[in-house]
């Protein structure tokens, strides 16, 4: 995979992550604290969905594609197990006698229910056809399905404005739905060629115990791992109220962005890594990629370290605490992007439990941590149960790709990872009071240089010979 391509899926996910930057602060400007925290509760049942309904299948999917002569077979094969569980649960919700919405929101609305459904289902579908095009490294049809649904939102969050038309919820609701569904009809026209033509593919049954084999181990750990990610949501709510889970839902948002190079990363990661190992993959390539994320990592981590504190000025004034939780938030994002490469050996070797294990140990930590910060803590415990927690996620994940696959040295990573999370711990008990954070940060980032000096200077050979030859 060459610049251009890299640059090509870069755009989509990094313009959608600026305009969400944009979007958030109205969002926080025109609708109350509680709406915002109703919004993260929806935000948490698409995660689940995606997690629980895909049967990780999506990963099996990528995981024999280049071994599969035919895509378009596999594809089936990879959605239809889901599909069929999705409908099934979805007829069983409509004839609960209680309303979904009300336990989730606050707010008994048939409308917010099949709002709920629609964007489900649309994001069911979104994670399979992503998928597709990922694997076909399409990166301008990657970037297009990234940008679209957040210019849309935007657009329609700046109607509700002009128009001065009633903040409510299910506004919100609406048009969050509206710009899913819009994601979906933009993949679906990109992808028309692959699915189209699997719809009358037979079901390979052989294929289909090979997918499941690998991927139901997966489930598991893909709950815990959405469970890792959003209980802490669940806690603040049920613990300190729907205004307190607004204020570390904004900043878990805002330190979402970061998350944008997850996407990218995975979206050119995976397909380079398993053609790597086709073609027998050299242990030394991989590991220099390891210590280029090393450095990548840290140098956003004190980026954002040093530059927290601006961010409340864009922000109404209850919003204060984000300046110091968004250190702790961003740490989720930046350890599960290390992870994805330190832990390859999960994939290479197709020994899924592990990474499943890695979900469920660091979920299990992070439910303890939330039980017992949160009452005293508040936004504050649940942002520090997330940096532990995601640390042991790491570590694990770490330790067993080097058992399965390859020792690769790891004492240096572990000095750098613990360093950055001893500060970050520090400035969110502290609420960052201090100016000396500015010098940790800058002093935490001249220790990475200097650990990891020969790859940066390889870095940055390559890139001067790139930008001498002309790109």
């Amino acid at each position: 995979m060459n610049i251009k391509t890299i640059l090509q899926f870069s755009i989509g996910p990094i313009g959608a992550a600026l305009l969400s930057l944009i979007t958030l602060p109205f969002v926080a400007w025109f609708f109350s604290v509680e709406d915002v925290g109703r919004l993260t509760m929806l935000q948490v049942v698409l995660g689940l969905s995606v997690s629980l309904f895909s049967l990780a299948m999506h990963q099996a999917y990528v995981r024999e594609y280049h071994e599969e002569e035919d895509k378009a077979a596999l594809l089936k094969l990879c959605i239809l197990p889901g599909l069929v569980l999705l409908t099934s649960i979805s007829l069983l919700i409509l004839l609960l006698p209680f309303s979904i919405s009300a336990a989730l929101f606050g707010l008994d609305s048939g409308l917010l229910t099949f709002l709920l459904l629609a964007g489900i289902f649309a994001s069911f579908f979104i994670n399979f056809l992503a998928h597709v095009i990922r694997m076909e490294e399409r990166g301008l049809a990657f970037s297009a399905t990234k940008l679209a649904p957040k210019l849309l939102l935007l657009i329609l969050i700046s109607l509700i404005m002009l128009l001065n038309l009633t903040a409510t919820f299910i506004n919100l609701m609406l048009i969050n739905t509206l710009s899913i569904v819009f994601s979906l009809l933009i993949f679906t026209w990109l992808t028309r060629d692959s699915w189209v033509i699997a719809i009358a593919k037979s079901v390979n049954y052989t294929l289909l115990k090979k997918l499941l084999r690998y991927s139901l181990p997966l489930v598991a750990g893909g709950i815990a791992y959405w469970g890792l990610t959003t209980m802490d949501r669940f806690f603040l709510r049920s613990l300190s109220g729907f205004e307190e889970l607004g204020v570390y839902a904004l900043a878990s948002a805002l330190a979402g962005a970061v998350s944008v190079l997850t996407s990218i990363f995975s979206s050119l990661w995976h397909p380079i890594l398993y053609k790597w190992t086709k073609d027998g993959v050299d242990e030394k390539k991989v590991q220099n990629v390891i210590e280029s994320m090393v450095i990548a990592v840290a140098m956003i981590w004190s980026l954002v370290g040093l530059f927290s504190f601006l961010i409340p000025f864009f922000l109404p004034p209850q919003y204060v605490a984000i300046k110091y939780l968004i250190v702790a938030c961003v740490s989720m994002p930046l350890f599960y992007l290390l992870s994805e490469t330190t832990g390859v050996g999960i994939g290479i070797t197709r020994r899924s439990s592990y990474a499943m294990l890695a979900s469920i140990m660091a979920f299990l930590i992070n439910a303890i941590l939330n039980y017992l910060l949160i009452p005293k803590y508040g936004a504050s415990g649940a942002a520090l149960a997330t940096v532990i927690s995601f640390f042991v996620f790491f570590v694990i994940k770490t330790e067993s790709s080097a058992r399965l696959w390859f020792s690769l040295p790891r004492l240096r990573i572990y000095v750098v990872v613990i360093c950055y999370m001893l500060a970050t711990t520090a400035m969110v008990l502290t609420k960052g009071s201090t100016f000396s954070y500015k010098t940790i940060w800058l002093a935490l980032l001249l220790m990475v240089f200097i650990l990891f000096y020969e790859r940066l200077k390889k870095l940055w050979c390559y890139f001067t010979a790139y930008l001498k030859n002309g790109g």
